[in-house]
């Protein structure tokens, strides 16, 4: 997101603040889930969007910065640019120095994040600090939220989640109610998988997920989907 400018408010109600001037962006992927009723967003746009933040985050990751919060509503539509920008950096930390110790938002939080987070309650530091593959799992939720359709904040916090997500995933992708379940989404699984490992070791980078054959997919683009961007 471009950055135009920094002034100070010197009529808030908290005394001077710093504010920035950024550029005006449209819909969000919260409200496109909104709007799609549940029956979930359009391959196209799916890709489009995977591919945007990715690319995104690969040059912030290059850059040794770690956005940490990633999550629908920090995700916006450029209808100037026609692509998808990240937004909020509130959480973002230099990676190898983090400075803050709750990061990351519930139903999106990495589960290294999340024991970072718990043991940080009990006032207690980790052993391993958190790097840019948090970033990836959140992404991966998101991509997931956007094929079901479903906000899936209960299912990622249940046991099963933790013991077998595989499962759940191939169950979300094999549903009759899904809206996309007339197109084979192997490759958009079987992305979402590479991100959602819980070993951040074994997670994609987003330079690697880039090269997912979902991105060589010619989806066409559907006249709802321009509607509601």
């Amino acid at each position: 997101v471009t950055l135009y400018g920094v002034f100070t408010n010197h009529y808030s109600a908290n005394g001077p603040s710093r504010c920035l001037l950024l550029e005006l962006l449209d819909i969000s992927v919260s409200e496109l889930l909104l709007h799609s009723s549940n029956q979930g967003c359009s391959m196209w746009m799916i890709q489009h969007c995977a591919r945007d933040v990715l690319e995104a985050l690969a040059f912030l990751h290059h850059k040794g910065y770690v956005h940490a919060d990633l999550k629908p509503r920090n995700i916006l539509w450029s209808a100037e640019e026609e692509c998808f920008k990240l937004i909020d950096f509130g959480l973002s930390f230099k990676e190898g120095n983090q400075d803050v110790k709750y990061i990351q938002t519930d139903g999106y939080r990495a589960p290294e994040a999340e024991l970072q987070n718990c043991l940080a309650q009990a006032g207690l530091q980790s052993e391993t600090e958190c790097t840019s593959a948090v970033d990836l799992w959140s992404l991966g939720i998101v991509l997931l939220e956007m094929f079901s359709g479903m906000k899936l904040k209960h299912t990622v916090q249940s046991q099963e989640w933790k013991t077998n997500s595989s499962a759940i995933i191939d169950r979300i992708f094999a549903s009759e109610g899904a809206v996309n379940s007339a197109i084979p989404a192997y490759h958009l699984r079987d992305l979402i998988k590479s991100m959602l490992h819980c070993d951040q070791g074994k997670r994609a980078s987003a330079e690697k997920a880039l090269c997912s054959p979902f991105f060589s997919i010619p989806f066409g683009k559907l006249c709802a989907s321009l509607l509601l961007m």
